[in-house]
């Protein structure tokens, strides 16, 4: 090949992928706009820089007869798999970038075309500096580097196949079937040694009976609250609902859909993604307090998760290799906490040290949008509706009160990654309450069944090893009072009846 006319084809090809990545950029906006009101000063030392590095490319495809000559010497020096290396392990690393961390400049069309382009020209830059003979064995190289990246991938999702169960529903909840794993956990509350398994959905609690639709189907849909992993299965407050309604109807089931940090906006999706095929009577919802974020973080709250739709979604439903490299960025780099931990196990009540600041007298001034609650709780309404499915919502309970005790305790949910200002634990109860209160007000508006728990459960440690997690006697209590409302209102709408 004609290593001059092919090294001034790469650097126009640099240009083009630069002149991509800068057209992205420029018409940018960073959320915290501080230079020209439009970009951060990082974004803006960013564009600066391939600015710079677009004009140099340019300079250099006028001047490739020079730039060959001055470069290949030291190019000389380098290995032969050098060029495949790069070629092929740049691109590698920029799929599993754009895929693990969708932040919305990698959602971008034009900017991930420029760096895809871009991630393929410093090992074949490095290949046409090198001599004839070379360019065949650093090619040669290549192929084998992207057959032998291939073949390990088939290999790998061959195995993962095979030998790991398959979520029936969007992978990205983690519902795997029949799992069934041993819990040794040291928490206040809670008897070590219990089970948590799964059924053939992936979710806690029985099979789904084959006379489907002469049950009454209740799956429960909430966070860690509802999930209770700690909890044994027969002590979580879904498997308490199905002994008590069973007492009045037999033909009853209750699946437990309890998924750790999710939110109003991940049970929407829950609806659209699991209920939308399992179709029960009755989707019961605790919500409340994994919404906290834009309370104590603010424009900085959202969390980083796969689209709804899109490639990213497609690759990830039928890819296992990428389901499990987004289950180890989950637990490696976002700190999500993994089901051998316990969530909070060493929770204390730290006292204030400095005096927090003032609340404004409605909290939602606190909100950058004080009615994005409101509106997610709507959308699930409404998708439920249109499913067919009765939904039915609970408030959140927690150990913190608005008293004079809590106001001087440090609020330390570290897993939600708090605020950086301190705030007392008061504080964060006023908060989740505005949440509970804006549940109601929905609900009463859409007449929908709305059950206020949160003022039925005593704020004790009797019923909860940390903040808002529950112990055995908190389930208990929590199944009690639920399946108590549950009866009421089942049987005014005709769909609980008394048994033979």
């Amino acid at each position: 090949m004609d290593s001059r006319a092919f090294l001034k084809t790469l650097l126009g090809i640099v240009c083009i992928a630069l002149s991509f990545v800068l057209f992205a950029l420029f018409t940018s906006h960073s959320t915290d706009g501080v230079i020209l009101g439009r970009w951060s000063v990082s974004m803006a030392l960013l564009l600066f820089v391939l600015l710079i590095f677009f004009l140099t490319a340019a300079l250099l495809l006028v001047k490739s007869n020079s730039f060959h000559k001055r470069l290949s010497p030291p190019a000389a020096k380098i290995p032969d798999f050098s060029a495949g290396l790069l070629t092929t392990v740049l691109p590698v690393l920029l799929f599993l970038v754009w895929f693990l961390f969708p932040v919305p400049i990698l959602q971008r069309k034009t900017f991930v075309t420029g760096i895809a382009l871009f991630s393929l020209t410093p090992g074949l830059i490095l290949m046409a500096l090198y001599e004839p003979r070379r360019q065949k064995t650093a090619l040669g190289g290549t192929v084998v580097m992207v057959f032998s990246i291939v073949a390990a991938i088939a290999l790998a999702e061959f195995v993962l196949h095979a030998f790991m169960p398959r979520s029936i529903f969007n992978p990205r909840f983690g519902l795997r079937p029949y799992q069934k794993i041993s819990l040794e956990v040291d928490l206040p509350g809670v008897t070590p040694g219990g089970t948590l398994s799964t059924n053939m959905w992936g979710l806690r609690g029985d099979d789904p009976p084959e006379q489907w639709d002469e049950y009454l189907t209740i799956v429960t849909v909430g966070g860690s609250t509802t999930a209770n992993y700690y909890l044994d299965d027969r002590l979580t407050w879904s498997h308490i609902i199905q002994s008590r309604l069973r007492e009045i109807q037999p033909l009853t089931w209750v699946g437990n859909g309890g998924i750790p940090r999710h939110s109003s906006d991940t049970h929407s999706l829950f609806v659209r993604e699991v209920l939308s095929q399992i179709r029960p009577d009755v989707a019961l919802f605790l919500v409340g307090v994994n919404d906290m974020g834009p309370f104590l973080r603010g424009s900085v709250c959202s969390v980083e998760r796969l689209p709804d739709s899109g490639a990213r979604q497609v690759l990830f439903s039928r890819s296992m290799v990428l389901q499990l490299m987004y289950k180890l960025k989950k637990v490696y780099i976002d700190g999500a906490p993994v089901i051998t931990q316990s969530v909070d196990p060493y929770y204390r009540e730290v006292p204030m040290t400095e005096e927090e600041a003032s609340l404004p007298a409605d909290l939602h001034d606190l909100l950058g949008d004080p009615e994005y609650y409101q509106r997610r709780i709507r959308l699930i309404i409404q998708e439920c509706r249109v499913l067919g499915i009765t939904p039915v919502f609970m408030t959140q309970p927690i150990l913190f009160q608005n008293n004079d005790h809590w106001r001087g305790i440090l609020e330390v949910t570290q897993w939600l990654e708090g605020s950086e200002n301190p705030l007392s634990a008061a504080s964060f109860s006023l908060m989740l309450g505005t949440l509970n209160n804006d549940l109601i007000e929905v609900c009463l508006q859409e007449d929908v069944a709305v059950f206020d728990l949160a003022s039925e459960i005593p704020h004790s440690k009797d019923y909860f090893y940390d903040t808002m997690h529950m112990t055995e006697l908190g389930a208990e209590l929590v199944g009690e009072k639920a399946s108590g409302f549950l009866v009421e209102y089942l049987e005014s709408e005709e769909l609980l009846c008394q048994g033979d």
